[in-house]
């Protein structure tokens, strides 16, 4: 079987199982004409499925993320000769299966629960709103846009603001229309973000976005948070309708300080 069609046949049955968790398919090339590559992400972990064609292997591996993306220390998980005049479909299917356990199975798992933990131990979070706000991007791509008109009108970029005017609105209507399996994608977010997220953004979280949602929308979504998150979700609930205090926009210009000092 050719190694191409063999590569997309194992790519294809890693990416069913990446996707039921949360991850996404990354466009990439290989910058390397001996390797042909595959990968996913979420805000933890990058999987990367290759194949070298001198030394005839595919490998499963994986990687920590960082704010820009993967780390590459990656980790080979699997190796596996695969020779196109000698191999066949059954042994891409094979491939297939051992790939798809290793990155959906027991230890995959304990895997993501391991670098979420350590996550929050080294730093206790460090995405910030701004990379919040980029996140919910792929369900509401005109995001784009008005995420860039805020980086350039203010400084800092106004987490709480952009976050009660521009997502806790999409939301919430996104909620109300959404499928089992929509309301299921978009509380994972929640999680994730909530997982990373620094002080402010799990702030934001919680009593901007969370609670703008009546009753019925936050019945609806904490059905699938995770145990942290629904523990404070649900703590966070009794500020509901009470006012947050929003940044103080600083304006994009020249310090004016020596002049104040002088005057």
């Amino acid at each position: 079987m050719d190694f191409k069609k063999a590569f997309d046949l194992i790519v294809g049955r890693v990416e069913s199982e990446l996707e039921k968790l949360g991850y996404t398919k990354q466009k990439v090339a290989s910058e390397d004409a001996n390797e042909i590559v595959a990968l996913f992400t979420n805000p933890d972990i990058a999987y990367s499925v290759v194949y070298y064609k001198d030394k005839q292997q595919m490998v499963l591996r994986s990687c920590s993320m960082t704010e820009e993306g993967p780390d590459n220390e990656w980790k080979t998980l699997a190796t596996w000769l695969y020779d196109e005049e000698t191999s066949t479909q059954k042994d891409a299917e094979s491939i297939a299966n051992d790939f798809a356990e290793g990155v959906s199975g027991a230890v995959a798992i304990k895997r993501a629960k391991q670098v979420k933990q350590k996550k929050k131990k080294d730093d206790d979070g460090t995405a910030n709103p701004k990379f919040l706000a980029k996140r919910f991007v792929a369900f509401f791509p005109e995001l784009r846009d008005e995420i860039k008109y805020e980086e350039d009108g203010y400084f800092p970029f106004r987490g709480a603001t952009f976050a009660k005017e521009k997502i806790a609105p999409k939301v919430d209507a996104y909620i109300k229309r959404a499928t089992k399996a929509e309301t299921e994608k978009i509380a994972g977010l929640f999680n994730l973000q909530y997982g990373n997220g620094d002080a402010d953004t799990r702030s934001i979280i919680t009593i901007v976005i969370l609670n703008s949602l009546d009753d019925e929308g936050y019945n609806t979504i904490s059905e699938y948070f995770d145990n942290d998150l629904k523990k404070a979700a649900n703590a966070a609930r009794k500020y509901k309708g009470k006012t947050v205090k929003a940044e103080k926009p600083k304006k994009k210009s020249v310090s004016n300080a020596s002049t104040l000092k002088n005057s």
